[in-house]
Parts: C-alpha cells; sequence; structure tokens
C-alpha cells in the first residue's frame, strides 16, 4: 500500500482536532478564572468556562472533520 502526502495531511488534520478541542477547553477554563478573580464572582465560573470551549471547540472540531470527510468523498 502506498501512501502518499495527501494521506498523512487528512491523518495530521483528525489527530490535530483532538488538541483544537484541548485548546478551547483550557482557554474558556482560564478566562473563566480570570474574570471570576477580577471580578470576584462565583468559583464555579471556571468550570463554566471549561463547558463553554469544550462546546465551542467541539463545533470547530466537527466543521474541520466534516472537511476531512467531504474532500475525501470528492476525490473518490
Amino acid at each position: 500500500m502506498k501512501i502518499d502526502f495527501r494521506d498523512i495531511a487528512i491523518f495530521a488534520k483528525i489527530a490535530s482536532s483532538g488538541l483544537l478541542i484541548a485548546g478551547f477547553i483550557l482557554l474558556g477554563y482560564y478566562l473563566g478564572l480570570r474574570i471570576a478573580e477580577k471580578y470576584g464572582l462565583s468559583e464555579s465560573l471556571p468550570l463554566l468556562g471549561a463547558l463553554i470551549g469544550a462546546a465551542l471547540g467541539l463545533q470547530q472540531c466537527w466543521a474541520m472533520v466534516k472537511s476531512v470527510i467531504d474532500q475525501v468523498k470528492r476525490s473518490k
């Protein structure tokens, strides 16, 4: 089986989708933490920020994976 550059690029996009979700979760957590510290709000705000970050990360990940799936379907 021959592996070409396109296969490696598709694999890299799929593998990086997990990092994308993790990045959004961390961003939401740290933004929630900073806002909670700055304005003296609830201690649960970082968890809420992480939850919102996870939802946004999943949305972006799905868009990226869907584009890869469409690309593969078009090439066949």
